[in-house]
């Protein structure tokens, strides 16, 4: 054998070597992005108790506002107190809420919660709210969320899978525990793209709120919402008794089947209502 074959040799055999024990750094295209996480990486739920420190988070970027958006909101008290997402209420020159075609009222207040992902919002007058759920979240219960999906009306039907961290990075930061929903069916079922129905909430069978719409992936059937705790809090900061508003409730039975039944009506009394973020627009 020629030298310098014998060196090629001893070459391929080298990097052989190298090639087993070096790490793979390349990023399987099958695996979730942090907007997309395995749901075998979800904790179980453990309604009540805090997230362990060990769980994997989601990692959720907030940009700034650059035009106007929507999102969905929510009566919590007939008085005029609402509750949507921060990222959908947080950047605003103004906000309104749509009642009907050109319709719309104006929100004079806004509050964001300080490490989550709620903002809440007070007009002059209110329409019937939703009650707040007091007792623990099970695992694999079922819950529904209404909203406005791409600037529509839009449902979906879940089943709560576990808990998670969310932390949003961008013009604002929070770390907050949040409760994870694997998708049953959505309605309408179209694209992959929930965009909207944000600051929506999730509800029980009975109609009491479970948490806020906060984020998800629809392409991967996964949503998130806020934990019971920063929901409490919310409503705590808004004035409100922890145990949610006590008169002018909404009284509503939920199923699988009559969940888009029940979100055109929540939306036809105005207790979920279309939010707009207006960035460097003037409002009549």
């Amino acid at each position: 054998m020629r030298l310098w074959d014998k060196l090629a040799l001893i070459a391929l055999v080298v990097l052989a070597i190298i090639g087993k024990y070096a790490g793979d750094d390349t990023v399987d295209p099958r695996a979730g992005s942090a907007r997309r996480p395995d749901p075998g990486r979800f904790a179980p739920a453990q309604p009540g108790a805090p997230p362990s420190t060990d769980e994997p988070g989601v990692m959720v970027p907030v940009g700034d506002k650059q035009q106007s958006s929507s999102g969905t909101a929510f009566s919590i008290d007939s008085s005029g107190i609402w509750i949507t997402a921060r990222h959908v209420a947080d950047g605003c020159d103004r906000i309104v809420l749509q009642k009907t075609g050109r319709q719309f009222v104006r929100v004079d207040r806004v509050r964001h919660h300080p490490n989550a992902d709620i903002s809440i919002l007070w007009t002059r007058n209110g329409v019937p709210a939703l009650p707040l759920l007091q007792q623990p979240l099970r695992p694999n219960q079922d819950g529904y969320s209404f909203g406005f999906p791409k600037g529509e009306p839009g449902d979906v039907h879940a089943k709560l899978i576990g808990r998670t961290k969310m932390h949003q990075r961008g013009r604002y930061r929070t770390n907050e525990p949040v409760v994870a929903w694997t998708h049953v069916r959505r309605v309408p079922d179209i694209g992959a793209h929930l965009g909207g129905i944000s600051g929506g909430p999730w509800v029980n069978e009975e109609g009491r709120i479970l948490g806020v719409h906060v984020a998800g992936n629809p392409r991967r059937g996964r949503s998130y919402a806020t934990a019971p705790a920063s929901l409490r809090a919310a409503f705590t900061q808004a004035g409100l008794s922890d145990s949610g508003a006590s008169r002018n409730l909404e009284r509503i039975s939920v199923t699988p089947r009559n969940f888009p039944t029940i979100g055109d009506r929540l939306r036809k009394n105005l207790t979920i209502a279309k939010v707009l973020c207006l960035v460097g627009e003037r409002w009549r």
